[in-house]
């Protein structure tokens, strides 16, 4: 698929996607807006060996025990998100639903659960605070073009 004049390819096969990320040093990532290199310094911006050593250190949080740990906190958030769609819907027969909002506060909810043991509503500002800082990149990395980065 092309990206405007560059192209690009979507792995879709699981065992491909395996392949990627077990020989990450034979596939190089796109070239992004330099601009994002200094907003993100998070794994999917690495490459080689810095890429190899934060991928090390994070691994042992996503080993299958791990998460068979943390599916008591998904379920209860899973549990407290339908319990609001349930009551919603009931109070008015049938409705449609725009279920985006509902889905970021479950996501976040599951994640203030298993990584910091509270929920979501206790770390909401926090949340705010990273969704506005990421909307504000993205403003920032689509408008700023300095001759000669990109």
């Amino acid at each position: 698929m092309w990206l405007g004049p560059r192209p690009r390819v979507n792995i879709m096969d699981p065992e491909l996607i395996k392949e990627v990320l077990s020989n990450h040093f034979h596939y190089k990532k796109p070239r992004k807006n330099p601009l994002l290199k200094l907003l993100f310094t998070g794994l999917l911006n690495l490459e080689g060996e810095q890429w190899a050593k934060r991928r090390k250190i994070i691994n042992p949080a996503f080993h299958m025990e791990k998460l068979k740990d943390m599916l008591p906190a998904f379920d209860l958030s899973c549990s407290e998100m339908i319990s609001k769609l349930e009551k919603m819907v009931s109070a008015e027969g049938s409705r449609e639903v725009d279920v985006w909002p509902y889905l970021e506060t479950l996501t976040s909810d599951a994640i203030s659960r298993t990584a910091f043991g509270s929920n979501y509503e206790e770390g909401r500002r926090i949340f705010q605070l990273q969704r506005e800082q990421i909307e504000n990149t993205i403003k920032a990395v689509t408008s700023v073009y300095i001759p000669g980065w990109r």
